[in-house]
């Protein structure tokens, strides 16, 4: 038969486990975002710059053949 300080420790224990895995799923999670907010940050800033590159060389080919 468990002794009463089973029906303490037992619980306990299960209570401390599900808020150590709260505690690194929320962390996991906001570690996860901000690696897509990062991504999405980078792969604007790539468009951007080949839409600038795109512009350049379209406008520098206008000027070449205008002359």
């Amino acid at each position: 038969m468990p002794t009463s300080s089973h029906l303490f420790y037992i619980p306990l224990v299960l209570l401390l486990g599900i808020i150590i895995g709260v505690v690194l799923g929320r962390r996991s999670v906001l570690v996860q975002q901000a690696e897509v907010a990062r991504r999405q940050k980078l792969e604007d800033s790539r468009a951007a710059r080949a839409a600038r590159n795109k512009a350049k060389t379209h406008e520098s080919s206008d000027t070449d053949t205008e002359g």
